[in-house]
């Protein structure tokens, strides 16, 4: 047996290509620590600040809760008078872009919040085609009940 038929019996192309394979592995190995040799001589040369950077990854600091600036308030009297009175210089019925849009323009912050809030508060109510009313009946029973309050 000489030549090909040698080579082919005792399993040559596969050896030649395990060999191959086995040098290109080695040569990425290589080339990969080569790269991350600047991390590992930092890790030698200040290992707190690498057990810092560690624990920071495996137990994040939790950020302290902070409130959203207002998507809801406890006391709701000051924005309904403002939206009362812009409510009345718009007209009725209104759409609620224009309303927060004109809520913006005067100033008024949060205004998204402040008419999700009144329309939970059933101070603005749908008319069921696309616009809505302002509840006076509902704005009265909530502002008397907050004067009282201020009162007593």
């Amino acid at each position: 047996m000489k030549g090909l038929e040698a080579i082919s019996h005792y399993h040559g192309v596969s050896l030649a290509v395990l060999g191959v394979t086995v040098v290109f592995i080695a040569l990425v190995v290589l080339a990969v620590i080569i790269s991350r040799l600047h991390v590992v001589l930092g890790v030698w040369e200040n290992p707190k600040a690498w057990l810092d950077q560690v624990r920071l990854w495996f137990f994040p600091e939790k950020p302290e809760k902070d409130e959203p600036p207002g998507p809801y308030f406890d006391d709701i009297h000051e924005s309904a008078r403002q939206l009362n009175l812009l409510i009345h210089a718009i007209g009725e019925p209104f759409s609620l872009p224009a309303l927060i849009g004109k809520a913006e323009k005067i100033g008024i912050s949060h205004a998204h919040s402040v008419v999700s809030h009144l329309i939970v508060s059933h101070l603005i109510v749908p008319d069921k085609k696309g616009y809505f009313y302002w509840n006076q009946k509902e704005c009265d029973r909530l502002l008397g009940k907050g004067r009282e309050r201020k009162r007593g």
